[in-house]
Parts: structure tokens; sequence; C-alpha cells
């Protein structure tokens, strides 16, 4: 591709989408299809290539017979489209949920627990490390003993962990509005140093 042309389709790209933001318009509606339509078709030429060389390659050249069972699974997707042998495509179905499960239960115990519970048992050293112990029990007794009780220790307990929600939520949604603005100064960088080069 010429790179002149990819430059042009880029900002005509970026310009109709960010059109958007003054209303919805032919322009934008154009490039969400073609973005979908992009999408759609990546997925499909990247399926067909895992499928390639995960699966059909090391079947037929390397004689790996156990690989006929994915494909089969597979396959048996697709007798969902039919109405008799729709009760086959269970089968996969519930095998990528069995294992979807164990491994999403196993990541999550170990990253959302585990470590959650051993990065709070810490020497407190330092503020932030008092900081840390005293937000995450206070936030535990706000979720636990909050409702429930009306002593003053624990209303003053559940009203630390309440500002430390706050604080939490504060942090994660800036850091939302940075990224989102990240990509909004690259997308402006790229218009105007790239494409009509008025900053150098």
């Amino acid at each position: 591709m010429n790179p002149t042309f990819g430059l042009w389709m880029a900002a005509i790209g970026t310009i109709a989408c960010y059109s958007y933001l003054y209303k919805d318009n032919l322009a934008f509606q154009i490039m969400e299809h073609v973005f979908i339509g992009i999408a759609a078709a990546h997925a499909v030429a990247f399926g067909f290539n895992n499928i390639r060389t995960m699966a059909w390659i090391p079947l037929v050249r390397d004689q790996r017979w156990l690989w006929l069972v994915p494909l089969v699974l597979g396959v048996l997707l697709y007798t969902r489209f039919t109405k008799n042998l729709r009760w086959l495509s269970r089968w996969p179905i519930a095998f990528m949920l069995g294992v979807g499960a164990a491994v999403t239960i196993t990541g999550q115990l170990d990253a959302q627990l585990i470590r959650q519970v051993r990065a709070t048992m810490l020497p407190i050293r330092h503020v932030n490390d008092f900081l840390i112990v005293v937000g995450v029990l206070g936030t535990v007794i706000y979720f636990l003993f909050g409702p429930i009780s009306n002593r003053k220790p624990v209303r003053v307990a559940s009203q630390v962990g309440m500002w430390t929600m706050m604080a939490a939520f504060g942090a994660a949604y800036g850091n939302t509005v940075m990224a989102r603005m990240s990509l909004v100064i690259g997308r402006l960088q790229f218009l105007f140093m790239e494409w009509i080069q008025i900053i150098r």
C-alpha cells in the first residue's frame, strides 16, 4: 500500500470518528461499519490461521492424532445450526465452560484473594504501609460490620473504609480519564504532526 494513501485513510478515519462529538452523522456511521467489518474479517482470518497452524499442520505433518479431539469439538459447535443435531453442540460448550471456569477461578483466587491478602500482611515500616493496612481493615469492617453495628469504633472504622473506597474509585476514574486523554493526544499528534504537519 502507498504510505501516503494509508496516511490519508487513517486521518480521514480519525476525523470521521471524532465527528460524532458534534452529532451522529453519515461519516461516523460509515467509519463505524468499516471498523466492525475489518474487525470481523480480522477475527475470521485469525481463527482460520489458528486452526491451520495449531491443529491441521500438527495433525497432518507431525501425525499428532490427539489434535483430532479439539478439531472434532470445534466442528460440533456448528451443529447448533441444525435442528436434529443441535444437542451435539452442548458437548464442546460444556467443555469450554468447564475449562474456562477452572482457569478463571484458579487465576482469580491467586490474583484477587491470595496476593491481595499477602500484600496486606506486611511489616509497617513506612506511612504507606500503615495506610494500606488501615484502609484494608476499614473497608473490610465497612462491608462486614458497618450495616449491623452502631458501636462507635465500628462506625469510625467504617468511615475510614468508605473514604478509602472513595479514594480508590477516584484514582481509578482519574486513571481512566488519563488513559483516554493519552489516546486523544496521540491522535492529535498524528493529525497535526504527521498528516498536515503544522507542528514540528
